[in-house]
């Protein structure tokens, strides 16, 4: 026993001599380390020693102070959010339950309404001690206290309103003193605890008072005032407190009150105008000194400052009609904007900018709609200023704006297209039908000019070819009034329309002639298609024209003249070819083919209506429209073999066939001696010399 005793002693000895070494090994590991710092600390202050001595010398730059970085505060999930709005759910809940539960009570006659009203005083000044004393004893969430303080002010301000109007078992005047004293431990509240729901809340109730004074018959100024008053203190917890919904929501109402009070009242309707206007004037006052340009939900504001701008000008528009001088009203409502515009401006904000700058402009429109102006002083006065708003919005690149004029500027002018005649000639009717033409066109220009560079706007308006449309439309306006002078002047026994006809193709021929840069991308494509609809239309058929027969057969022989002018350029490689040289080169062939064949159809067609217009024998225009096919195969034919084409040659041989079949089998049936003797001799010369032309072609 004593052996083995001895053994662990030795063992245990051992043990501690291995963990005596070991703490000498760390402990010199520990020093080392110190005096490798030591070191490094003595080696820097050497090393500045000389910088620290040549520091007088140099200039001394003061060190930049550590810039604080922003806490961010973490942002409620969407369970959070709804428990925390829970508590007010609730407390509105129970409110109307108590309610409800003191109209029962009263409806089986076990109470009376001095005691109703007496509980529910009790219970509003209960469920503010109630709330007091948690906060202090930190019991409860915020959330629930905030639903007590809330839930006080509405019952207290309810149990007002009921006793006085209700029961009439208070005064009036006590009621008053009341409902203010609520209102201002509402504001106080609201103020402390810096809740943006409970803002609403009380701002939402404490418009109710109106009421109450109404039915006290106060002077509707008086009940004006205490609006004014009541939004103006709002404010001040609102910028406190950064709380921008609870501004547009109690800008909202304060108006809405505004309004309900002049339709009540029709005696003060400019007195309440400029209320409104006034309640607005505070609302951009405070959305400008919340207004951030750099928060990701600017565009939001910015357009809920539209809403409520849009808003204003329609009550104001209900409030002001009976008055005499409405557009006074209006015309400081368009200074105020202007204002706003003007401030937006000089912040560089410029989506606020944008914003307010088309409010003015809808504005002064509005002012001008509802001036005494002489109606044929309107009817030039009305588009143009819709013209100038879309110049303006151009100038100032604004975006919303641009979008708001040029719905207005087209509404206009299609109002003014419709009731507007070019008769008489020389009249303010027909110079208002007539000058949206010019309005266009310059917009046009305006909207073409180089840029250095483009808004995120302006890129989509590029890429969704808003301004290549926009010569469309001045095109398609100003062909619309030809069709007038048309249809006033020219088509009264038709209803052809031969002067847009013929305006058509010259501006087709002419678009054709002018670059891209100049004209858009979309306008020679159009007024293309239209031009092969016209061609089709008008240059094959024959038509019955009584009075106007040189009119119809004039915009015939145009439509022929353009057709061969393009092909002599696509073949000479014009001023036309070497423009779309790079959309031709592949589709020469093709296009060559078609326009020939739709030259022969209108050549046919130039002879079939000069038959029916009884100013060419019948018989002599069956042989000149099989001239025409003989003619047509033979041109096709020779430039397919100069110019080796091979589409053009299979039309060529197309038309020989379809030209022979009818000399064969139509003209000799048809046609007396003397004209089929004409004919066979003029179309066998005809082919011989072709022949002779393809023959030595292919020697060559």
């Amino acid at each position: 026993m004593s052996l083995e005793m001895e053994q662990r002693i030795a063992k245990l000895e051992k043990e501690m001599m291995d963990l005596r070494q070991e703490l000498d090994v760390l402990k010199q590991q520990h020093s080392a380390g110190q005096s490798t710092a030591i070191n490094a600390r003595k080696t820097m202050i050497k090393q500045s020693s000389p910088l620290a001595e040549q520091k007088p010398k140099s200039t001394s730059k003061p060190n930049p102070r550590p810039i604080p970085e922003k806490k961010k505060q973490p942002q409620q999930s969407l369970e959070e959010r709804i428990m925390w709005a829970l508590p007010k759910i609730f407390m509105v809940i129970l409110v109307m339950g108590v309610l409800w539960g003191l109209k029962l009570v009263s409806d089986y006659g076990y109470l009376s309404n001095e005691v109703k009203i007496i509980l529910a005083y009790a219970l509003s000044i209960f469920l503010a001690v109630l709330a007091n004393v948690l906060e202090h004893r930190k019991k409860g969430s915020p959330a629930i206290t905030i639903s007590l303080y809330g839930g006080a002010f509405i019952v207290g301000i309810l149990t007002t309103a009921a006793s006085a109007i209700l029961y009439e078992i208070i005064g009036l005047t006590l009621a008053l003193i009341i409902a203010i004293s609520y209102i201002g431990y509402g504001i106080a509240i609201c103020y402390l605890k810096k809740n943006e729901i409970l803002t609403v809340f009380v701002a939402f109730t404490s418009l109710l008072l109106p009421y109450l004074l109404e039915y006290m018959d106060f002077s509707a100024v008086i009940i004006l005032i205490y609006v004014l008053a009541l939004f103006t203190m709002l404010q001040f917890v609102i910028y406190q407190h950064k709380q921008k919904l609870a501004l547009y929501i109690t800008t909202f109402f304060s108006m809405l009150a505004v309004s309900i009070i002049a339709f009540m009242n029709t005696d003060n309707r400019a007195i309440m105008a400029f209320g409104l206007m006034a309640v607005l004037a505070i609302c951009y006052t405070s959305w400008c000194r919340l207004f951030n340009i750099e928060s990701k939900w600017k565009h939001i504001h910015v357009g809920l400052q539209f809403s409520l701008g849009v808003f204003s000008l329609l009550l104001l528009n209900l409030m002001i009609r009976p008055i005499e001088y409405s557009e006074v009203l209006l015309f400081v409502l368009v200074i105020l904007f202007a204002t706003l515009a003007g401030y937006g401006y000089r912040q560089k904000w410029q989506e606020a900018f944008d914003s307010a700058i088309t409010l003015a402009f809808i504005t002064l429109c509005n002012t001008l709609l509802v001036m005494n102006i002489p109606e044929k002083v309107e009817d030039l006065l009305l588009p143009f200023i819709a013209f100038t708003g879309v110049m303006m919005s151009l100038r100032l690149r604004a975006s919303l704006m641009k979008v708001v004029s040029s719905i207005i500027f087209a509404i206009t002018i299609i109002i003014n297209f419709m009731i507007h005649e070019p008769a008489p000639f020389f009249s303010i009717s027909h110079a208002s039908l007539f000058m949206p033409v010019i309005y266009l066109l310059l917009i046009y220009l305006f909207a073409m000019r180089p840029k250095e560079s483009l808004s995120v706007f302006e890129k989509l308006m590029k890429d969704l070819y808003v301004v290549d449309f926009l010569a469309v439309i001045t095109t398609g306006y100003f062909l619309a009034y030809i069709s007038k002078l048309d249809a006033v002047y020219f088509a009264g026994v038709s209803n052809s329309q031969h002067m847009m006809s013929i305006m058509l193709a010259v501006l087709f021929a002419a678009s054709l002639l002018v670059p891209a840069k100049y004209k858009g991308r979309a306008l020679t494509p159009v007024l293309g298609a239209f031009f092969l609809l016209f061609t089709l239309s008008i240059g094959i058929l024959p038509a019955e024209m009584q009075g106007i027969e040189w009119l119809h057969l004039l915009t015939r022989i145009i439509y022929i003249f353009v057709l061969v002018a393009l092909l002599i350029d696509v073949l000479m490689k014009g001023r036309i070819y070497q423009i779309y040289q790079q959309q031709l080169e592949k589709y020469v062939d093709p296009t060559l083919s078609a326009g020939i064949v739709l030259t022969m159809l209108s050549i046919w067609g130039f002879v079939h209506q000069l038959a029916y217009n009884n100013l060419l024998d019948w018989k002599l225009s069956i042989a000149l429209s099989t001239i025409t096919l003989f003619v047509t195969a033979s041109i096709a034919l020779w430039l397919s073999t100069v110019r080796n084409l091979r589409t053009l040659r299979l039309t060529g041989f197309t038309i020989l066939v379809i030209a022979f079949i009818k000399l064969i089998f139509f003209d000799l049936s048809a046609l007396d001696l003397l004209i089929r003797a004409v004919l066979f001799i003029a179309i066998g010369g005809i082919g011989l010399l072709l022949s002779g032309r393809l023959l030595r072609k292919d020697q060559e």
